[in-house]
């Protein structure tokens, strides 16, 4: 396949999305909106309303990552596990006006409070995640899993497969295991089941941190990635993580560059 500029999605802070919807609309592009707390919060309807209504105008797409700092869906204090729950209900109340179906979701697993026991943090994550997968069905979302500094796939894979809910799904961070697992993406991917991702992230680093630069400039082959990632049994999204205007547009043009894959 080839890449088109319909099929890619490019991550957007909220607040600065508001201030930005004229440029998205000229520069024809798709957004998955991050939505965190103080987002979720603070947004109004008017606000809701000139989005949905410049992307309808431009025919744009969006779609929304929910909000993750200090949240742990697996904490070992029930208080957080609840809020995390709280702030993920928000977030599908915020897609549902966004009028949007898909979220992305981070795992929230630490390994370094966890270590060897992946598994006490499943048995208090999953629950939650069970609770958050039959919300987000009631309102016909789809929730992909994102691996954050996961040390491997095991937990992300566990969620999803423990869970048991045909609307969750996987969101493969390749810079994320570059970068905080010191781990070759490629070896993840392998643990992936086929069909499970349901959505890519797409941002280079050179494995000393998760610096979000322009594709083509850290150490990632986002070509054999992308071959990889097709050969898993389905097209995800496709979303670019990059920190300016000025490289939304160049890793535009470097996925549009690139030959089929």
């Amino acid at each position: 396949m080839k890449l088109t500029r319909e099929k890619i999605y490019f991550h957007a802070p909220y607040r600065m999305l508001l201030g930005s919807l004229d440029w998205v609309a000229v520069k024809k592009v798709n957004c998955e909106i991050y939505a965190d707390g103080s987002a979720l919060d603070s947004y109004s309807r008017d606000e809701v309303d000139l989005i949905n209504n410049k992307f309808e105008s431009s025919g744009l797409k969006k779609i929304v990552h929910g909000p993750f700092l200090d949240l742990n869906p697996g904490s070992w204090d029930e208080g957080i596990r609840r809020l995390t729950l709280e702030r993920f209900a928000q977030a599908f109340k915020f897609c549902r006006e966004l009028k949007t179906d898909h979220i992305v979701l981070h795992s929230g697993f630490d390994p370094v409070f966890y270590q060897d026991s992946s598994q006490v943090f499943l048995n208090f994550c999953l629950p939650v995640w069970r609770a958050a997968a039959d919300m987000a069905a009631d309102n016909g979302i789809k929730i992909a899993v994102e691996n954050s500094i996961d040390n491997d796939p095991s937990v992300v894979i566990g969620i999803i497969q423990e869970t048991d809910r045909p609307n969750l799904e996987a969101c493969f961070d390749p810079g994320h295991y570059y970068a905080f697992a010191k781990m070759s993406p490629f070896k993840a991917l392998e643990r992936y089941p086929d069909g499970m991702i349901g959505e890519i992230h797409l941002s280079d680093n050179k494995g000393d941190f998760d610096s979000h630069l322009p594709l083509g400039e850290g150490h990632l082959d986002f070509r054999k990635l992308l071959t990889e990632v097709i050969k898993k049994g389905r097209e995800p999204i496709f979303t670019s993580e990059p920190h300016s205007k000025e490289d939304i547009l160049r890793n535009l043009d470097y996925l549009l560059s690139m030959d089929d894959f």
